[in-house]
């Protein structure tokens, strides 16, 4: 059994002139704009501890992809298996509540993600000395920069030790300390394993990390298969 398996799968967003008419569309199937089909029969397999580099240029659907797989949307047709526990490097604060303190959001969010209480308190203070975000980690999430909010979630994303990583440029986060540091905490993920899906416009890093690679066009697979090849092809487009 493969890490993923995706087959035949389809995402669209209905698209409305009013934000009203989606409640009667929602029974009539009527009332729409136009259709952006995101995502069009995508099939395919990342096997256990296969890194894939996935590149396409901007609303190819790369981000969509990555969102099925991570769980944090739902396709509109189509199988989907995840065979393993996810971390998910893309929308980092996605699962918090403002009002809640650092300290309650991870362990909210590490159980909503499959977590024991005891996983959490063995990894919490490992959270807190990479998050490095001093007294705020005990103070609600409303209070935090943007950044400090990604820093919150990427920590709890790479300490939770997941099977599949799914991670989507995620090397800009926070300041140009921490966006080293994770980089480097990143990197040993990559090394270690698991089954990772890996998004970036940065050819570089696509040859450093992945044993191989899948481009992307308005929403649909063109290639998979050898690094260099695929960006090659990507890079004539």
């Amino acid at each position: 059994m493969n890490a993923i398996e995706i087959k035949n799968l389809k995402k669209y967003y209905w698209l409305f002139k009013k934000d009203y008419k989606i409640i009667p569309w929602l029974f009539t199937k009527k009332g729409y704009v136009s259709i952006k089909k995101a995502l069009e029969d995508v099939t395919l397999t990342v096997g256990h501890g296969e890194v894939v580099g996935i590149i396409g240029k901007n609303g190819a659907g790369k981000s969509t992809l990555m969102k099925i797989v991570a769980g944090i949307t739902f396709p509109t047709e189509g199988q989907v298996s995840v065979n393993g526990k996810v971390g998910s490097l893309i929308n980092l604060s996605a699962g918090f509540f403002p009002d809640y303190t650092g300290r309650q959001n991870i362990y909210y969010k590490g159980k909503i993600m499959g977590m024991k209480e005891k996983q959490i308190d063995s990894i919490i203070n490992d959270i807190i000395e990479f998050a490095d975000i001093g007294q705020y980690f005990d103070l609600p999430l409303k209070t935090y920069s943007s950044g400090m909010a990604a820093r919150l979630g990427f920590s709890l994303a790479v300490f939770s030790d997941p099977d599949i990583l799914i991670v989507d440029e995620v090397f800009a986060v926070g300041d140009k300390d921490f966006q080293k540091k994770s980089f480097e905490k990143t990197s040993e993920m990559f090394k270690s394993g698991k089954s990772i899906l890996f998004a970036s416009h940065n050819d570089a890093q696509i040859k450093k990390f992945c044993n191989r690679v899948i481009v992307i066009t308005e929403g649909r697979i063109i290639f998979d298969g050898d690094v260099n090849e695929g960006l090659e092809l990507y890079n004539r487009g």
